[in-house]
């Protein structure tokens, strides 16, 4: 005997003392926040969620370009090259503007760098030097002539040429010694060309141009003209240049630039970050339209984040008071309800969807369509909830409290709001996390079929429709970047409700 009690108080740590203190003596809010901490998947997803719906909130500061803004001649661009150091010094993050190169068969555009010229040096014949600096000694501008030669050489050696003169205010930076060197030189040789005869979608345009082995393209530097104030200009050859430097865009703090309304009502312009034009900050590369795919990934997110809220909300709404209604009256109200409810669970909720979208205006502004998406998601998911909270109901009825409030004469809607609903908070509160994803994913699979948001507005769903083309996939793999956010949003929602189901279980609450 005398060694059991031993053994007992052995066993009685501080630590289950502890335990058994707080579930005695905590309030209810107090061990479902111990009990949810333990979950470390939870409060991590609690985390994301938190951060995700702040930088949706404030998408409009955060975003450096409109998510409306397009720049059809960089579409597709991939994500902005940043670099720190210039020259060999650091000066900050900053970036180049792009422009377009176009492969001579397949036209398809390649980007490369190019910058404004900012100085050039150079030694004159009579042995003077001189410099020409953009903004000093009213130079306004200094424009680079280039001529392009286009070179393509015939089975039997012939050459064809077709040369062109351009002048471009930015020229290509890639190089060094750009004023000794061609500009730049693309060149397809035989065996690529080969290649695009045996494809029926290139062969007609090598037809044309006739039987070549090789097709070059060479542009170089042919002076430098510089521009004062006064509308005068005068010519630099190439070959008195010795030194030049471009000018670099450095992405600015706290910015202003395009109008918007932050949190919806309070006029503003300032943004977190930008650039200077004509550069384009793409931190997550642009799509079709040249739109930056990072500023439409945030405003985006406000579609698919707040469906899943809103919908939620009335859903929840619909289904507690038909629920409770069908639960607590029962007779002809309930068999009324339920065979609603049975109706629309019986059909398959991806053609209910698309029906119910098919009934609606294609020409709807885009408001409407959001708003007629939440509700049709809405529409669609309140049966199940209501199902539950019915049985709930007719469990809730028959405890003392109810017939309690029977008899103090308590109206019967007060009932079910203030006695019966409260009871049922925990599976409410579980429920609708969980449920959440469901939204999201439904108003992302209505947009990618074209179905639900359409442009110029954004939501993920949207976005990924871009990504249904697999060359477009293959070459521009930064448009599955929505997919990546969604999958992200998903995990988490679904992480959260299942560490929400842990925390309200009696059990982990010491019960």
């Amino acid at each position: 005997m005398a060694k059991n009690v031993e053994n007992v108080k052995k066993n009685v740590t501080a630590e289950n003392l502890g335990e058994s203190f707080e579930v005695e003596f905590l309030p209810r809010r107090a061990l479902l926040w111990r009990s949810f901490r333990k979950h470390k998947l939870g409060i991590l997803s609690m985390w994301i969620l938190a951060f995700f719906y702040v930088i949706v909130i404030f998408a409009d500061f955060l975003s450096p370009t409109s998510p409306f803004k397009q720049n059809a001649s960089i579409g597709f661009a991939a994500p902005s090259k940043i670099y720190w150091k210039h020259k060999g010094e650091w000066i900050g993050p900053h970036i180049y503007p792009l422009e377009t190169a176009r492969d001579p068969i397949t036209y398809q555009r390649s980007f490369y760098e190019t910058s404004e010229l900012y100085t050039v040096k150079g030694s004159k014949s009579d042995g003077s030097s001189f410099v020409y600096t953009i903004g000093e000694n009213n130079v306004t501008a200094l424009v680079a002539q280039v001529k392009i030669d286009e070179i393509g050489v015939g089975e039997t050696g012939e050459t064809l040429f077709k040369t062109t003169n351009k002048d471009w205010n930015m020229v290509r930076i890639e190089k060094e010694g750009i004023f000794k060197e061609p500009i730049i030189s693309l060149s397809v040789e035989k065996d690529t060309l080969d290649l695009y005869r045996s494809n029926p979608r290139y062969a007609r345009t090598l037809q044309q141009i006739g039987v070549l082995q090789q097709i070059k393209t060479v542009e170089t530097l042919q002076k430098i003209t510089v521009k004062y104030n006064d509308g005068k200009s005068e010519s630099v050859p190439v070959s008195v240049l010795e030194d030049y430097d471009f000018k670099v865009y450095p992405i600015k703090w706290f910015v202003q630039s395009w109008e918007y309304k932050l949190l919806g009502f309070i006029p503003a312009n300032l943004h977190l970050f930008g650039v200077d034009s004509p550069a384009v900050l793409y931190l997550f590369g642009g799509d079709n339209y040249g739109r930056d795919v990072y500023t439409r990934i945030l405003f985006g997110g406000r579609t698919s984040l707040s469906v899943g809220l809103i919908g939620i909300l009335i859903t929840f709404t619909i289904g507690l008071f038909l629920g409770g209604v069908s639960g607590y009256y029962g007779g002809w109200a309930d068999e009324v309800l339920m065979r609603l409810t049975e109706i629309l669970i019986s059909i398959p909720t991806l053609y209910l969807l698309i029906s119910l979208r098919a009934i609606l205006p294609p020409d709807l502004p885009s408001t409407t369509t959001y708003l007629m998406v939440v509700v049709i998601l809405s529409f669609i998911g309140w049966p199940g909830m209501s199902r539950v909270i019915r049985g709930m109901v007719l469990s809730l009825k028959q405890k003392e409290f109810v017939e309690a409030a029977k008899a103090m004469g308590y109206p019967s809607l007060r009932i079910i709001w203030k006695h019966i609903i409260p009871n049922t908070a925990t599976y409410i509160i579980v429920a609708a996390s969980l449920s959440i994803p469901g939204y999201i994913l439904g108003e992302a699979g209505l947009s990618f079929l074209g179905f639900g948001i359409r442009e110029p507005q954004s939501s993920w769903g949207l976005m990924l429709s871009q990504a249904q083309d697999l060359v477009a996939l293959r070459n521009y793999p930064w448009l599955l970047l929505p997919g990546l956010f969604l999958f992200i949003a998903i995990l988490a929602f679904n992480l959260f409700g299942d560490a929400l189901r842990d925390a309200f279980d009696p059990r982990s609450l010491g019960h």
